[in-house]
């Protein structure tokens, strides 16, 4: 248990600073140094506590997916707002 527990792996490496966030984010969530709450990485990631100041260096966080930000391409040169160079 000691090396999925991030509040151990912290105590084992304490000039680390991403044990010591993953640490604090596994403590938010209820992780204890003898107990992991079950699903505390998905809890992590999904955290909506945007005024954490560790909330951007959080760890576990979602993949962005590029699916949903895809933009139709246009041919320019039928934009009325291109103009040729000159």
């Amino acid at each position: 248990m000691s090396d999925l527990n991030p509040i151990l792996q912290f105590q084992g490496h304490p000039l680390s600073r991403a044990y010591a966030v993953k640490a604090k984010c596994a403590e938010c969530v209820g992780c204890t140094p003898n107990h992991i709450e079950k699903g505390f990485k998905e809890s992590i990631s999904s955290c909506s506590s945007y005024s954490c100041p560790l909330h951007r260096f959080r760890p576990y966080k979602r993949e962005k997916s590029l699916e949903g930000q895809k933009l139709s391409v246009q041919r320019l040169s039928n934009d009325p707002l291109c103009y040729k160079s000159i």
